[in-house]
């Protein structure tokens, strides 16, 4: 992009809100120049849900016996020295 056309674009925006094409400068009576886009208000939820942290799952099972363990992901390396304990 050239620098002056980016110039002379900030320059009518500054001046009229919006930049016209070169064969559009003429003002059209029948047409507004150029609408300002009104302030559009957003609803957002009461209460923003809680991240949810990732998390290791494992579930053990042995005969009729069955255990699961849910372990932080960020302590991967002592879950993995834990599993080693517990498979000796």
């Amino acid at each position: 992009m050239n620098a002056n056309v980016l110039h002379r674009w900030l320059k009518e925006h500054a001046r009229t809100g919006c930049h016209q094409p070169a064969e559009s400068q003429q003002p059209n009576v029948d047409e507004p120049a150029c609408a300002t886009p009104a302030f559009i208000p957003l609803r957002l939820p009461a209460r923003m849900p809680e991240p949810v942290s990732p998390e290791l799952k494992v579930e053990l099972r042995k005969g009729a016996l069955s255990m699961t363990v849910t372990w932080p992901i960020h302590a991967a390396a002592d879950f993995a020295r834990w599993v080693a304990a517990v498979l000796k």
